[in-house]
């Protein structure tokens, strides 16, 4: 700085040279007055000094040419410092300039506050007076090797503030030239890790706290799984000891319903002696109570009978209409009886399927039953069937007074009996759809239903036909 200082300032040499120049002007004036009286030599002496003064000439304005570039120069470094003191001090991040040793040259605003120390005081202390012990070693061993060039990146120190306090700090150190005798100095840029820390230690506190809410659900989960396997269980035995308890009652009371069904057989035959018409009138009485009393009991052996394991079926070739025709005639005394119409709409009788032909005239006596049960006298039920991308479709429409569209499900449940209001009970158990929906889905099939209250309902069995007698899909009557 004191040669820019030389250089820039009022200099001496100029103003000798100034004068020389004056002088020289006047001699040459001189000169050229005496110049035809005077010798050859004298004309020789004042060339060589005409020479020397056009050389002096020329290194005056070379000099001229270097002062003013130097000039400039100098601005422009001084330009340059203050930005560079400007973006140093304003930082937002605490930067710290010390030599190799680690003797702080210069700081920032941001590091003395850091600090807690004003930064005039900071210049001139040891950086390591800042450090913990426990760091000062390692503080040493980086810089041996930024003495070696070798930066250090995010190197994390506890250092001691004015106040006392331990605060983490990640410190990035770079070497650079700046000073004269060509030494490195060191930028330290500081960043306080305060308050990471304590966002690691909450987070580690949630997580924590977390952890321990988990463990304690998963701890309530397995307690209510263990409860729930337990309570299934219980509820399994439960079913287990219900369906025995039904197929015993079942087999119970099917012998003394038989034993009446024999006497009472005895009586229409007169054996005993005659009856008189009143007393025709009540055995038939007793024997279609006696008849309806052995259909519940055999429904309810059924239910046992699904409920208790797989369903044993005896699989076969059967022909569709034939087994049809023999459902409808179990049913065809209920029709007479209520006075409802029933229509039966024949197909190909070369049609069969691969089903259980008891267990395919047990759904289909249900769903006839069904559907006289709730069809008013002088309603009509129709029984039709085709085929259907390869299955067996047997529709039972009735014109009874229906069931609402979002309770069609659970007339397939057990036990259960919707009636309208206003309407009369029509007794039953409520197992006849659930028992029909099983069977065909033990055989590959299914029972379905529509609804609409005060026009009807369709129930459609759906079979598979698997294997098929001589005819043809194509070939098969799907009705009228």
């Amino acid at each position: 700085m004191s040669d820019v200082q030389k250089l820039t300032g009022p200099s001496e040499s100029k103003r000798d040279i100034d004068d020389f120049a004056a002088a020289v002007d006047v001699a040459r004036a001189r000169e050229m007055g005496s110049y035809a009286g005077e010798s050859h030599s004298s004309r020789e002496r004042h060339d060589r000094l005409l020479a020397a003064f056009e050389e002096l000439t020329v290194a005056e304005e070379e000099l001229r040419a270097q002062q003013e570039m130097l000039l400039e120069t100098h601005h422009l470094l001084e330009i340059q410092r203050n930005r560079y003191r400007t973006l140093f001090d304003q930082a937002p991040d605490p930067y710290l300039v010390t030599d190799g040793f680690g003797v702080i040259e210069e700081a920032n605003a941001a590091a003395a506050e850091m600090l807690g120390v004003p930064g005039k005081l900071l210049v001139g202390k040891p950086l390591v007076t800042f450090v913990d012990n426990k760091s000062r070693r390692e503080f040493r061993g980086h810089l041996t090797a930024l003495a070696d060039g070798a930066p250090v990146d995010k190197w994390t120190m506890e250092a001691r503030v004015r106040d006392g306090r331990m605060i983490p700090v990640a410190a990035t150190v770079s070497p650079f030239e700046t000073r004269a005798d060509g030494k490195c100095s060191l930028c330290w840029l500081l960043r306080d890790m305060t308050a990471q820390r304590d966002t690691e230690e909450s987070m580690q506190a949630l997580n924590r706290s977390l952890n321990a809410r988990v463990a304690q659900r998963t701890r309530e989960l397995e307690l209510a799984l263990q409860g729930e396997q337990a309570a299934r269980k219980e509820a399994e035995a439960a079913n287990r000891i219900k369906s025995e308890l039904f197929a015993r009652l079942s087999h119970e009371f099917r012998t003394p319903l038989h034993a009446v069904s024999g006497y009472l057989e005895i009586l229409q035959q007169n054996i005993h002696g005659n009856l008189n018409e009143e007393q025709r009138r009540d055995v038939e009485r007793i024997h279609q109570a006696q008849e309806h009393l052995l259909t519940l009991v055999n429904m309810i052996l059924d239910f046992a009978k699904l409920e208790g394991g797989p369903i044993e079926l005896s699989m076969a070739e059967i022909p569709v209409e034939e087994t049809l025709r023999g459902a409808e005639a179990l049913v065809a005394p209920q029709f007479a009886k209520k006075g409802v119409r029933y229509n039966h709409r024949k197909g190909d009788p070369t049609v069969s399927i691969f089903a259980d032909r008891e267990k395919v005239q047990q759904i289909v006596v249900n769903l006839l039953a069904n559907a006289v049960k709730f069809t008013e006298p002088g309603g009509t039920v129709d029984l039709e069937w085709r085929l259907e991308d390869r299955n067996v479709l047997v529709r039972v429409r009735d014109t009874g007074t229906g069931v609402p569209a979002d309770k069609i499900e659970q007339i397939f449940e057990p036990f259960v009996q919707l009636r309208l209001p206003g309407s009369v009970p029509s007794g039953g158990t409520g197992l006849g759809l659930p028992i029909s929906r099983d069977l065909a889905r033990a055989m590959g099939g299914d029972v379905t239903a529509t609804s609409s209250l005060g026009v009807g309902s369709v129930f459609t069995l759906a079979l598979p036909i698997r294997k098929r007698a001589s005819s043809t899909l194509s070939g098969a009557n799907t009705g009228g």
